[in-house]
């Protein structure tokens, strides 16, 4: 697996979930738009990324072996 942002557990990337987690960015735009592209959030650095980027804090998603809950 290679250790992209867009893997790790701290990636915020959903639309619903970023709006959540930056509460006014509606009153800016909104995280549907086209402008956002595929950014998210990075809620350990509390910086907003592109998926492909990598850290040295990387984390997966998930354990290894571990199926997703409600999958």
């Amino acid at each position: 697996m290679t250790p992209v942002c867009a893997r790790c557990r701290s990636f915020v990337g959903d639309a619903a979930a970023l709006e959540r987690a930056v509460p006014g960015l509606k009153i800016l735009s909104s995280a549907y738009g086209s402008v956002r592209a595929d950014t998210g959030l990075c809620e350990r650095h509390g910086s907003f990324v592109t998926p492909s980027q990598t850290c040295p804090e990387f984390q997966p998603m998930h354990a290894a072996g571990r199926e997703q809950a409600g999958t």
